[in-house]
C-alpha cells in the first residue's frame, strides 16, 4: 500500500478531530511518513541533513494551531555560502519536508506534507537569508522576521534561522 492510498483511507477520520481537521491530517500524515521512512530509510529519495547533528532545536519552536516553522540552515565557511538546507516543521516541530540547496540565492519549491508547496526566494543576505517565502498566497518576509543564531552542537560555520508562518 503506498502513502497516497494510506492517506486517502485515513482522511475521512481526520474530519472528526475535536479541534482542527488540518492538524489531525498533519498528525496522521507525519506518523505515516515516519513509519514509511523507517522502513525505506536506505533509499536515496529520503532527504537527510548534511549537518552532523539534528538541527530541529535550532530551526523550530513549537507554535499554536495553524502555524508552522520554516527553517533555513546555512553553511558558509569563510563567509561564502556553500549550502542552504530548508525545512518545514509542524506546530510540534515534527519535520514535514526538507530540501538541500547548493545555492546562495535563487528560487526553490519546497514540497512537504502540507497541501501546497512553500515557495522560497532568497535574494542574498549571506548567513542570514534575505528574501521572501510564500505559502497558500501568503507572504513570509525572511529578512525582517527570521530569528537567526549560530547552530548549536559545535557546528562551525553553520547559521540556523527560523520564521513562523500561517500554514492553514
Amino acid at each position: 500500500m503506498n502513502l497516497l492510498t494510506t492517506l486517502y483511507l485515513l482522511f475521512p477520520f481526520t474530519l472528526a478531530h475535536p479541534t482542527n481537521p488540518l492538524t489531525a491530517a498533519l498528525d496522521i500524515a507525519h506518523d505515516a511518513t515516519q513509519s514509511a521512512a523507517n522502513i525505506i530509510s536506505s533509499t536515496p529519495n529520503i532527504i537527510t541533513s548534511s549537518a552532523p547533528y539534528d538541527l530541529v532545536s535550532d530551526l523550530c519552536t513549537p507554535t499554536g494551531a495553524n502555524y508552522c516553522n520554516l527553517g533555513i540552515a546555512t553553511y558558509a565557511p569563510n563567509g561564502r555560502v556553500q549550502l542552504r538546507e530548508t525545512y518545514v516543521y509542524d506546530r510540534s516541530c515534527r519535520g514535514l519536508g526538507a530540501l538541500p540547496q547548493s545555492l546562495d540565492t535563487g528560487h526553490w519549491s519546497l514540497h512537504s506534507l502540507l497541501p501546497w508547496t512553500v515557495e522560497v526566494d532568497v535574494k542574498g543576505g549571506g548567513n542570514k537569508p534575505e528574501g521572501d517565502a510564500w505559502y497558500a498566497g501568503r507572504k513570509i518576509d525572511l529578512g525582517k522576521k527570521m530569528a537567526c543564531k549560530n547552530c548549536a552542537g559545535g557546528l562551525k560555520d553553520w547559521q540556523c534561522c527560523r520564521v513562523v508562518f500561517d500554514c492553514r
